[in-house]
């Protein structure tokens, strides 16, 4: 038992040690590892995190070429390209010719893909209760808000 001038000493936790971009890259691989399982597990089984993330959240409001998709990513073209027929074939959205340029084609959500998008948003919300009952809903509020802090000059434009 502790006393006021000898407090128990705190096991450290694994990893405390170890800079923050490492526990905020092992934290978001946790992440991804849970939501690729989840999906899995699913009906929805040919979508993953990257799709969900490169593609799909962008075209909550309405089609896009994909150069704009590509610009609002941040990965590459080539990259975005797969990802867009992938998901073509899987039947999550489609291609569509653009009405103010025949060469350039818009890419939008099928009616599986917006069934796609509730899914992974109630994917994310799953993962985030299960990661507040964890840590308890203070440690949430806490990494919620200091995370905010951090990223606030780099938070996506669209998380539709």
């Amino acid at each position: 038992m502790s006393s006021p001038t000898h407090p128990a000493k705190a096991t450290p936790l694994p990893g405390a040690a170890l800079p923050v971009a490492a526990l905020l890259g092992a934290a978001k691989e946790a992440f991804a590892a849970e939501f690729d399982a989840r999906i899995k597990a699913s009906n929805m089984s040919a979508l993953s995190l990257a799709h969900a993330h490169n593609v799909l959240r962008h075209l909550g409001n309405g089609p896009l070429r994909a150069s704009a998709i590509t610009d609002r990513c941040g990965v590459t073209k080539q990259a975005v390209s797969q990802q867009i027929a992938h998901l073509q074939r899987s039947g999550f959205v489609r291609a569509l010719p653009d009405p103010d340029d025949q060469r350039a084609r818009l890419i939008e959500l099928t009616e599986c893909g917006r069934a796609a998008q509730v899914m992974v948003k109630q994917l994310f919300a799953d993962i985030e209760r299960d990661w507040t009952k964890r840590i308890g809903k203070e440690q949430m509020a806490i990494l919620r808000e200091a995370l905010a802090t951090i990223g606030a000059d780099h938070m996506p434009d669209s998380c539709s």
